[in-house]
């Protein structure tokens, strides 16, 4: 901070909160989030970021909110158009506004608040008594108008930009000195608050007339000086709105408050309320922060400066009993106990974050609550203890990992296997998962563990790579953290994976998610740690050739956006693309950033159809984007001591319980250009072996049908007619043989448009039609698949009912803006809502095929990819023929649809070929 005024702790400063300012700024600026229970909290959120970072870091010796008032203030009297343009505060924003002063009144914090006046006038009138008692203040807000009380002894702080305004940055900001704000203010004028001031009079007019004539009475006195016949006219002719607009913007500090510096002096936060506020709103790491620090008493609240009693104090956190294991004889005690335990929870920690890649250093493990033990294996730092031999180790704890009729508990199962399993550990038995436990219950919600214990516990855990020490110039590891620090993170991680079992096993049964659990997601944890440690090989070589082409190619293409242009430019350039393009170019612009003119995707697209050129960026930025996502960055991918990829495989991700990937994401490798497809083909069989590639065919529409029932889609595909083929009839009127590829390509958007819950508007734009025509096209798809809408009404009806809407398997997604008065965020709830049913069920269909391999298909296979819809195996050559025949067998039977699944399988020396 550039003053001693930000000392943390300074006894003579008071922090004055601009709360109604910040509380709708955050509104805005903030995307969209919801309170477990579906309260929306965007802003309620922003509130507490701030108000915990001022309490933590800066220590406010004095300290008070000031808020507007809930009725008309003077302002309006004077002017009735004041803020006249102002919609009506949201219904969720003033639901937030509530909650924020719950939160004022948790921490603590003096509340200025008075009918009539404005928050502005009450911060002013305070710093004015403040001075009157040569205090200094800190007034935390962003708003322009407060910057008229910026003085050597008053700072504003913008918290959001963590921007600090003293007379210099006033002067920097506005062109003119603190004393001339106001009238700068009163030219200006301010469209948000309805303030007139004098058209045509911008701020860099208004900084040249106040230079020029001091102030506005000054600028009136010399009008007939004014040079400039235009503005002078201007000014003569809305010289009043000029002085009702000064009068509006004046800031009121001969208001009474009530200031009484005692009462202002901060005592600290009233814990047990916030970890109750915080445990409503699901804010996870703030619950899980109020355990970190300790906190003083409070001894002022209220209003005006009020004196308030103090809260309880501090409810401490449950109390653990850490033990950790550095001898023979402990660990043989270790293991006795543990032997005993109804569930054992595991937790474990390699020196990288990669399981496959990293060495095991140590294992967390409790079968009680309360209790935990960490055995350290592998610190590797000056000064650490003599710890015990790994085969020692494994020698006391296989049996009990090993042992499948132990049940286990983990957080992230799948990686703590293959952690273990590395280090030449089995791990079997495993029966509760937190992750997934947490993921199924609301997938849209923090399911980390340090976010499940805040919420679910009221307790604090620690994530392990955040106590890696930083190094200078390199990557420190997990070896490197202290053994001490180990234990209370590890042991304190096994000890509430074990709480959490008994808290979200009976949610889970209670909604009905102990089968998708038991017989979906924790046996393909298994078969997902398997497919990590088995890994894909990758022909470098390949790669490598791929990349010195595209290289060539991207000089080729920005060569030719230079000859378009005219001129050399950087083409990787976001501001020089955006002056060439609207200015030189003389294009219009599509959107605009907060900065500057947008020169993204859609914009680019949108232009190619007036220019040469955003066609050549648009191949540049896609060609750059493969080359560095997947040709340059594969080979770094490569383990090794294996030589193969090793992809992580995410089950808790995707809201709609598809798996992802990541390091690298495989995902998103496109299918259907050129360029992937030669990506694709870098991924190879080993030697004797072929890959086969096994894909779901139309999934989703054919769960679609199932659930809809419509009966001319389920003809459709029990017939075995191609699906676009019969919509593009059916929409269009016309015969299968008049059917063309540009019909057949338009009902292929509506067929998928419908199954995202996509409206004309989206539909309209993949098309690149207009959109009544889109709405024409969804229109008479529903008249012709009248089970389909029937079907996505009825989905609407129960999710609006029950706030939720679930797969075939019983899969649920909260869906609480569903009944949202936001219409945006409502309309978005109700694509969700009927995309859930088709999307999550076509993923669990997935997952049982996957599950259906546990034993492999034929003699020396193995899966080894999974990416969408499609299957990848690894095959003896000689068992291929009779693999493809099995494999296509148990996909196409793993669940009975009233139409049937079709599977199309292929097989090749790489992934493209295969496919």
């Amino acid at each position: 901070m550039p003053t001693s005024l930000f000392e943390p702790g300074a006894p003579d400063v008071l922090y004055i909160v601009d709360l109604s300012g910040y509380v709708f700024r955050a509104y805005h600026a903030i995307a969209p989030l919801n309170a477990p229970s579906g309260e929306p909290t965007q802003a309620v959120f922003g509130t507490v970021n701030m108000l915990e970072r001022l309490v933590r870091q800066r220590r406010p010796a004095m300290l008070a909110v000031a808020m507007d008032s809930r009725k008309p203030t003077f302002r309006k009297e004077i002017y009735a158009e004041y803020k006249a343009h102002r919609p009506p505060p949201p219904p969720d924003l003033s639901q937030q506004m509530a909650r924020c002063r719950e939160i004022v009144d948790a921490f603590a914090i003096p509340v200025f608040q008075t009918d009539g006046v404005e928050a502005d006038d009450l911060i002013a009138a305070a710093v004015a008594q403040a001075r009157a008692r040569h205090l200094k203040v800190v007034v935390v807000s962003a708003d322009k108008d407060l910057m008229q009380l910026v003085g050597d002894d008053v700072l504003l702080w913008d918290t959001m930009r963590d921007k600090v305004f003293g007379p210099a940055e006033v002067l920097e900001r506005f062109g003119v000195p603190v004393p001339q704000v106001r009238d700068w203010l009163a030219l200006t004028g301010d469209a948000s608050d309805n303030i007139p001031g004098v058209p045509s009079v911008g701020p860099k007019t208004a900084k040249e007339l106040l230079v020029a004539w001091g102030d506005l009475d000054g600028i009136y006195a010399n009008l007939e000086r004014i040079e400039r016949k235009a503005l002078r006219d201007k000014l003569a002719e809305h010289q009043d709105a000029a002085r009702l607009s000064r009068e509006l913007v004046t800031l009121k500090a001969d208001i009474p408050v009530t200031f009484d510096p005692a009462a202002l002096k901060y005592g600290g936060r009233d814990v047990l309320t916030l970890r109750k506020l915080y445990q409503e709103l699901g804010f996870a790491k703030h619950l899980a922060a109020l355990d970190t620090l300790p906190e003083p008493v409070p001894v002022a609240s209220g209003s005006g400066g009020e004196a308030a009693a103090p809260p309880p104090p501090k409810a401490e956190a449950m109390k653990r009993e850490l033990v950790t294991v550095l001898t023979r004889d402990a660990l043989e005690s270790a293991a006795r106990e543990l032997s005993g335990a109804a569930l054992l929870a595991v937790a474990a920690e390699n020196t990288t974050d990669s399981a496959v890649r990293g060495t095991l250093v140590g294992i967390g493990l409790s079968g009680t609550p309360g209790k935990a033990y960490y055995v350290p294996v592998g610190h590797r730092y000056f000064g650490a203890p003599e710890q015990l031999d790994l085969a020692m180790v494994a020698a006391a704890l296989e049996p009990l990992l090993s042992n499948a009729k132990l049940p286990k508990a983990a957080h992230d199962g799948k990686t703590v296997g293959v952690a273990l399993a590395e280090a030449g550990f089995s791990f079997a038995g495993l029966a509760f998962d937190s992750l997934l436990a947490g993921y199924l219950l609301d997938p849209e919600s923090p399911h980390e563990l340090e976010d499940l214990a805040a919420n679910e516990l009221g307790v604090g855990v620690v994530a392990p790579r955040s106590l890696v020490p930083k190094a200078k110039g390199r990557q420190a590891e997990f070896d490197e953290v202290r053994v001490e620090d180990a234990a209370n993170g590890l042991g304190a991680r096994a000890e509430a994976v074990r709480r959490l079992a008994d808290v979200l096993g009976p949610k889970l049964e209670s909604e009905g998610l102990v089968p998708l659990m038991n017989d979906i997601e924790l046996p393909l944890a298994g078969e997902l740690a398997e497919m990590e440690r088995a890994g894909v090989l990758v022909d470098c070589d390949v790669l490598h050739a791929l990349g010195r082409r595209v290289e060539k190619e991207l000089q080729t293409l920005e060569l030719e956006a230079h000859r378009i242009a005219g001129r050399v430019f950087n083409v990787n350039s976001p501001r020089q693309l955006e002056t060439l393009l609207f200015d030189d170019l003389r294009l219009k612009p599509i959107k605009r950033t907060k900065t500057s003119r947008s020169t993204d995707a859609d914009t680019l697209e949108a232009l190619a159809e007036q220019h040469a050129l955003p066609k050549v960026i648009l191949e540049i930025r896609q060609l750059a984007k493969l080359k560095g996502t997947y040709i340059d960055a594969l080979p770094l991918l490569v383990n090794p001591r294996t030589g193969r990829i090793h992809t992580r495989w995410e089950q808790a991700v995707a809201a709609t319980g598809r798996l992802s990937s990541t390091d690298p994401n495989l995902q998103n490798i496109p299918i259907r250009s050129e360029l992937g497809r030669e990506i694709r083909g870098a991924f190879v069989a080993p030697p004797g072996t072929a890959l086969v590639s096994a894909d779901y065919s139309q999934i989703e529409l054919r769960v679609l049908a199932h659930l809809s029932k419509d009966p001319v889609l389920v003809e459709s595909f029990q017939s075995g007619e191609d699906v676009h083929t019969r919509t593009a009839m059916e929409i269009f009127g016309v015969s299968r043989d008049a059917v063309d590829a540009e019909h057949r390509r338009r009902a292929k958007a509506v067929n998928f448009g419908i199954v995202y819950g996509q409206g004309d508007s989206g539909l309209a734009k993949s098309l690149g039609i207009p959109r009544a025509e889109a709405a024409q096209f969804i229109a008479a798809y529903f008249r012709r698949y009248e089970g389909v809408r029937r079907f996505m009404n009825e989905v609407l009806e129960s999710t609006r009912a029950a706030g939720s809407v679930r797969t075939l398997f019983g899969r649920r997604r909260l869906v609480p803006d569903i009944r949202s008065e936001n219409r945006a965020r409502r309309l978005a709830a109700e694509r969700i809502a009927m995309n859930t049913p088709i999307q999550g069920t076509a993923a669990d269909l997935l997952k049982l095929a996957m599950l259906a391999f546990r034993r492999p298909p034929t003699p020396g296979a193995r899966m080894v990819l999974t990416v969408h819809d499609e299957l990848v195996f690894e095959v003896p050559l000689a068992e291929v023929d009779d693999a493809k025949t099995r494999i296509r067998k148990a996909m196409e039977g793993v669940h009975a649809l009233s139409v049937p699944l079709v599977v199309e399988v292929g097989s090749g020396e790489n992934w493209s070929r295969a496919h």
